[in-house]
């Protein structure tokens, strides 16, 4: 995958913030279904393996406003830096995990892995659907079983 940073610098800058924070692990985590989805989950696991908020910290970002072709540096939150790298992430894949039976995962950088590791998991879903016909009464002159027709999957 191409890299979802929108420069070197910046992916250095938020490490580097995330590290501070002593965090070990940082998950984005995300659902979709229907026609949306969105990011449900934002955190990090810190030092004593438990679970925290990303704190209201502010950095500066080169955030892509979706439908805009020209990306604008803003001052935004930490865990609004973590949503728009998932999304970019999620974009760059081209799976489509909002519609229909959608899909789930997250986005990890893993700070115990050297050099750090940073992935994607993505779950999408999909409803399958295996039809079968029986004859109750009447003439079946198709099927020794019982069953007409082939199932469809």
């Amino acid at each position: 995958m191409q890299d979802i940073f929108p420069n070197e610098q910046e992916k250095t800058t938020l490490l580097t913030q995330l590290n501070l924070l002593g965090a070990k692990k940082v998950r984005v985590e995300f659902q979709g279904g229907g026609d949306s989805g969105q990011v449900e989950y934002v955190g990090y696991q810190d030092k004593n393996d438990e679970w925290n908020t990303i704190p209201d910290e502010i950095t500066s970002w080169t955030k892509q406003t979706y439908g805009s072709q020209e990306p604008q540096q803003e001052r935004i939150s930490l865990d609004e830096v973590l949503e728009d790298l998932c999304y970019r992430a999620l974009d760059k894949t081209g799976l489509d995990w909002y519609n229909n039976d959608g899909g789930q995962g997250a986005l990890v950088i893993d700070f115990t892995k050297s050099p750090t590791l940073i992935k994607l998991d993505v779950g999408v879903n999909y409803t399958t659907t295996e039809d079968h016909e029986f004859v109750i009464d009447g003439d079946d002159d198709d099927d020794d079983d019982g069953e007409i027709g082939r199932a469809h999957v």
